[in-house]
């Protein structure tokens, strides 16, 4: 009886446990969804505002080569003279085209370490009480009204106390406390 409800108490604590797992991924798994389609906006704004650039360049440039080709003197310095102020102009006003998202980002902000978690999993069993500590009687003490006793714990387990207990020898009976 005992060792089936272990084995129920066990499986419902790793269904927990797979649940949890689930709802994290889960969440997890949108935050990353999300951050891709903030990022694959801004590119595809990027590459709206460079191909935008591109057609006005392009646009001058044309102008640029028909003027060229004019044979009238006074019509072409007329012409030059437009296309060399809009080429200074379109200089000024435009942006560098340095992309404003690292191409090669690797989603840092999304980095997961997992060693602590799997550590746990793998180290899952039943409780154990921890080993009782080593009395170092060297470094103890009794006065009057006063005992300090020292240990140490080699114990894997984080023990937060332990309880002392003392028996005071008398001639006729020992008290335990």
């Amino acid at each position: 009886v005992n060792a089936s409800r272990q084995e129920t108490k066990l499986m419902e604590e790793c269904d927990q446990l797979i649940e949890i797992i689930q709802q994290r991924r889960q969440i997890i798994g949108t935050k990353i969804k999300e951050g891709k389609v903030v990022r694959l906006r801004k590119l595809t704004q990027q590459i709206a505002n460079c191909k935008q650039c591109i057609e006005r360049s392009t646009s001058l440039i044309s102008q640029a080569e028909q003027s060229l080709k004019e044979n009238d003197h006074a019509r072409f310095l007329q012409t030059a003279k437009n296309i060399t102020e809009r080429v200074s102009m379109a200089t000024a006003s435009s942006q560098v085209l340095i992309p404003e998202i690292n191409l090669n980002d690797t989603f840092d902000t999304f980095a997961l370490d997992f060693t602590r978690e799997k550590k746990l999993l793998e180290c899952l069993d039943y409780l154990t009480a921890p080993n009782p500590p080593t009395i170092r009687e060297e470094l103890c003490t009794a006065s009057y009204d006063t005992i300090t006793v020292h240990w140490t714990s080699d114990d894997e387990f984080s023990v937060v106390s332990y309880e002392l207990q003392y028996t005071i020898f008398t001639g006729q009976a020992n008290v335990v406390s």
